[in-house]
């Protein structure tokens, strides 16, 4: 079985019937503060209530891309830092239409389908949007990237793209577009952990898959990947990413964690500040999960060494607090990050490291960890944006 159709089949068809009943149906985004309107609501629930409302013909993707692009509109208005300098798609309402033209006719192309997603935007697309590198100029790229065409398979709506310009005025501007609810997933690439470290300060989840990826990526970048709110919208994201036709039997499963063997990277602690003792009650976690810990023994890995310590000790992966300090940036192993909690009012993020292509495998012990845990959290919006929703 594909890992999209696994994906697409397997995980989004169960968890809409999961939405209904069982410990399954829990939300994955706990929220800080009650919602200022239903609209603000639905735009920062996540993908699987939103699909959910196309479904039952409550909600089309023209009115959701429309929301989200008044959001933009309404944050960029207050001139707060949270906006990611987005430049906005001119084509990404009539995208949505003829999303919305396909669900009438019950084409439904899987779970990312009318769904809005930002990109960085050095990932080319063939539309009128540039293409920018960490250079000033910018040009239009005449025809869409891998992962552009993949995104357009699936059926997502690529809204916006994320203005590089504005790197040193907005920190980590691709994982801020989606902290600041300005679209529910982005695709970033990595540079020096851009992928991981952003989101984790942020409190997304984020994935940087194996190895580096010919996906038309501008000045060099060496792999794409998903951020979200979730890893079950994580895992959406990057299974239309990938194209790569796989087959893969992992799902999605609360009891992941179980008998899994887990090293604990020390060499990861101690980089990022008031950090280590979230990551400590997270250990907790896993092991409550039924994971066995194993504290790697010094010298600790370095990039180069990940995979030979994952075979060496029996692992099947490493956990460690996420952070942008970590060597860990240019490793062709992948990484994925999920919400651990909170230090001094900001996001803490823990990372699964695994061998080469184990990415499925990351997601199952990330979730199974992320369902135990419930730390995410929604932003809170200036009151200017949620008054404009309403």
């Amino acid at each position: 079985m594909q890992r999209s159709h696994l994906l697409r089949n397997g995980a989004y068809r169960g968890a809409t019937a999961a939405a209904v009943s069982g410990r399954a149906a829990r939300p994955v985004l706990a929220r800080a503060t009650a919602p200022a309107s239903p609209m603000a609501h639905l735009l920062d629930a996540g993908v699987l209530p939103q699909q959910q409302m196309m479904q039952a013909g409550k909600l089309s993707s023209h009115a959701l891309t429309s929301q989200y692009l008044a959001r933009i509109r309404s944050l960029c208005s207050t001139g707060a830092r949270a906006h990611a300098g987005i430049e906005i798609n001119p084509d990404a309402l009539k995208i949505a239409m003829e999303m919305d033209r396909e669900r009438q006719v019950r084409k439904v192309r899987g779970p990312l389908h009318g769904i809005p997603v930002v990109l960085r935007d050095s990932i080319a697309t063939g539309d009128r949007m540039k293409t920018r590198t960490q250079a000033p100029s910018a040009a239009h790229a005449g025809c869409d990237s891998f992962i552009a065409s993949r995104l357009r398979a699936a059926g997502a709506v690529i809204i916006g793209k994320s203005n590089l310009r504005q790197w040193a005025a907005v920190s980590m501007p691709h994982a801020s577009a989606s902290w600041a609810g300005l679209t529910i997933l982005a695709v970033d690439s990595e540079a020096d952990g851009s992928i991981v470290a952003p989101a984790s300060t942020c409190g997304l989840v984020a994935i940087q898959p194996t190895g580096r990826v010919a996906a038309g990526l501008a000045g060099g970048a060496a792999v794409a990947g998903p951020m979200a709110p979730s890893v079950r919208e994580a895992a959406w994201l990057l299974a239309a990413l990938s194209g790569d036709g796989q087959a893969d039997d992992a799902v999605l499963d609360l009891a992941s964690l179980r008998g899994r063997r887990i090293g604990v990277a020390r060499s990861l602690f101690g980089h990022c500040t008031d950090t280590d003792a979230v990551i400590e009650q997270a250990l907790q976690v896993l092991r409550e999960q039924g994971a066995e810990l194993v504290e790697l023994p010094a010298p600790e890995p370095g990039a180069d060494a990940i995979g030979d310590v994952l075979r060496g000790q029996g692992l099947d992966a490493l956990v460690g607090p996420t952070c942008r300090a970590a060597p860990l940036a240019h490793s062709v192993q992948p990484q994925m990050t999920v919400p651990a909690g909170m230090a001094h009012g900001s996001p803490v993020g823990l990372s699964f490291i695994g061998a080469c292509h184990t990415e499925m495998q990351l997601i199952a012990m990330a979730y199974a960890y992320e369902q135990a845990t419930l730390h995410r959290r929604t932003p809170a919006l200036p009151s200017s944006i949620t008054e404009a929703l309403r």
